[in-house]
């Protein structure tokens, strides 16, 4: 091929390529047209007609896709005007990025992009997806309200995944997450239980589903099955009181009756269950851990003295007056007879170098580096888990690490170092606050006032202001309270303030003082204030949203309000015979 011909092919290409592009960016900027007729069409940016008006009502084109209505009915269409889904759904909705919810009278269903059905339209209800992909669906029941909320009561709920196929057939009247944080009481310490929901149909799940409760009571958690994430049932119902979540196999239950509680283990693989304590206590009067989950190899039981027991049931370890466990670092620690701790992992082998010392922290989280806070005759160093010194034993207090970030106290002064002995808040405050969010450069520490002031570790300045009380810096904004917030303990005025779920001819009446702990101001990092009009901690996350979205400039005292009155206008009520004053108004 001469050059001639070269430069002949490379133009038909390039012209090929040229004239290629406008088409592909004319289809997906059609514009929505309405007609002399009201009939609504889609015409392109020269507002020639592309497709024809002949709909009702129509959508903007999002990816190629568009769903339109006609003769009632909707459907979706691509930038040819080429039907993909009939026409003849009641309603259409995005419900993820690759399926729409279809709506037929009540019943649902969902539809992917080419038209295709993947749920027909028979349930009546579908939830959004959550986080992990997965929604409830339901068949059958009545819509019936609950706490300002609706659900189908007598339904039967089952799971999908984000492509619609049916994990959890629907046929459970009562279906439940294990989502209750057993870290919130003492008598479960950790792991999690079931939570009951009336799975309202503007909610969505909260967990991955890996193992769900069911029962035939769509009222009550107790009692109840265990399936798996494929839906198999691997636990009857009815066999104990309640039961937590599944950990290596094993399923720790309570049994209760008025005056015991009964504690102990299913072994999933043997399908036999164990009792491993019995307390003559009530159940809603313990007030100690019962037993633990089964992480590993092991799991504690309480009795006259703190044991561990292997999946069979038999003890392993014994005599021990205190626990500690860090899932993130996979250890127990164990007080013994003399005192000391006794550190082993959860498959029950011995960690010599972590043992022996009169007090251990471990670090908080997986992420953390893998140091630990030791007491050994009566100072606290930072040591590895292979017993190397990190932080010398010269303090009369440490904390665990968490997020990096080791409190210690020395000469009675607070203060905090790094994992490598670097100092990153000198040991000379009355308390230092702990970190929230990982690689923080911004800390909260308290003088003899017992006040609380911004710690800089960028710059190593600390602030000249003191608070009563304050929130964590999270993407550069704090919440917090000003020491003078309330003047010779006046309530404030409705002008001034936003209660959460309050009505507002009430507002003047309510006692601000009582309540002082659920408002603040909101500062950036560089000590200014943002917003000081009293913010509710019911609010702050909205209004943080709304400040960033303005460049976290400096606010108009009507930006201000108007901002407030925005993020609480759910919750504010008027009476319908009332006259609002102008402080009221959104202007």
């Amino acid at each position: 091929m001469n050059l001639k011909q070269l430069l002949c092919l490379a133009g038909l290409v390039l012209s090929m390529n040229v004239q290629a592009q406008p088409m592909n960016v004319q289809a997906q900027q059609l514009k929505i047209h309405v007609d002399k007729k009201g009939k609504i069409g889609y015409v392109d940016q020269d507002g020639n007609e592309v497709i024809k008006c002949q709909y009702e009502s129509a959508q903007p084109f999002n990816d190629g896709i568009a769903i339109v209505t006609k003769g009632g009915k909707s459907g979706i269409i691509d930038t040819k005007g080429t039907v993909l889904l009939p026409l003849k759904y009641t309603q259409i909705f995005p419900w993820n990025k690759n399926l729409y919810l279809i709506k037929s009278g009540k019943l649902m269903g969902l539809a992917n992009h080419e038209g295709k059905e993947m749920l027909p339209a028979k349930y009546s209800f579908i939830s959004r997806p959550n986080c992990y992909g997965k929604a409830i669906i339901a068949l059958g029941g009545k819509a019936t309200p609950s706490d300002k909320k609706t659900y189908m009561a007598k339904a039967k709920y089952g799971i999908i995944n984000a492509n619609g196929d049916i994990l959890v057939e629907p046929k459970y009247k009562g279906l439940y997450e294990f989502a209750y944080d057993g870290a919130n009481e003492v008598k479960y310490y950790e792991g999690k239980r079931l939570l009951f929901s009336y799975h309202c149909t503007a909610d969505t799940l909260v967990t991955d589903c890996t193992y769900l409760g069911f029962s035939g009571n769509n009222l009550g958690i107790y009692n109840a099955g265990i399936i798996d994430s494929k839906g198999k049932e691997i636990l009857k119902p009815g066999l104990y009181y309640f039961v937590m979540q599944p950990q290596s196999g094993m399923v720790r239950y309570y049994n209760v009756t008025k005056k015991q509680t009964i504690c102990g283990y299913h072994n999933l693989s043997t399908g036999k269950g164990f009792e491993a304590a019995k307390f003559d206590t009530k159940f809603d009067d313990i007030k100690f851990w019962t037993h633990g989950d089964f992480i590993g190899e092991v799991a504690p039981v309480n009795g006259s003295t703190w044991s561990f027991i292997n999946n069979s049931g038999t003890t392993v370890r014994t005599g021990y007056s205190s626990l500690k466990h860090s899932i993130a670092s996979g250890l127990w620690a164990a007080k013994n007879n003399s005192g000391k701790w006794e550190v082993f992992n959860d498959h029950n082998n011995d960690i010599a170098p972590l043992s022996g010392y009169d007090e251990i922290e471990f670090p908080r989280f997986k992420e953390d580096q893998q140091v630990f806070s030791v007491l050994k005759e009566g100072k606290y160093g930072c040591i590895t888990r292979s017993g190397d010194i990190r932080v010398p034993f010269e303090f009369e207090k440490a904390y665990g690490n968490i997020y990096d970030m080791i409190a210690v106290m020395k000469d009675g002064k607070w203060g905090m170092v790094s994992p490598e002995n670097s100092e990153l808040i000198p040991t000379a405050f009355a308390n230092v606050v702990f970190p929230s969010e990982r690689n923080t450069k911004h800390m909260w520490v308290t003088k003899e006032d017992s006040l609380f002031y911004h710690y800089n570790l960028q710059t190593n300045q600390i602030s000249t202001t003191g608070y009563k009380r304050v929130d964590n810096f999270k993407e550069g904004i704090a919440h917090v309270a000003p020491t003078d917030m309330i003047v010779d303990n006046t309530p404030l005025n409705r002008a001034q303030i936003f209660l959460p779920n309050a009505v507002k001819t009430d507002i003047d009446n309510v006692d601000v003082a009582k309540n002082i702990d659920k408002f603040g101001y909101l500062i950036n990092t560089n000590d200014e204030v943002l917003m000081d009009m009293p913010v509710s901690v019911a609010y702050k996350d909205l209004i943080v949203k709304e400040i960033q979205k303005r460049n976290g400039r400096a606010l108009t005292s009507m930006e201000k309000k108007n901002i407030l009155l925005e993020a609480t206008r759910e919750n504010r009520s008027y009476d319908l015979n009332a006259t609002l004053s102008k402080n009221e108004w959104n202007y």
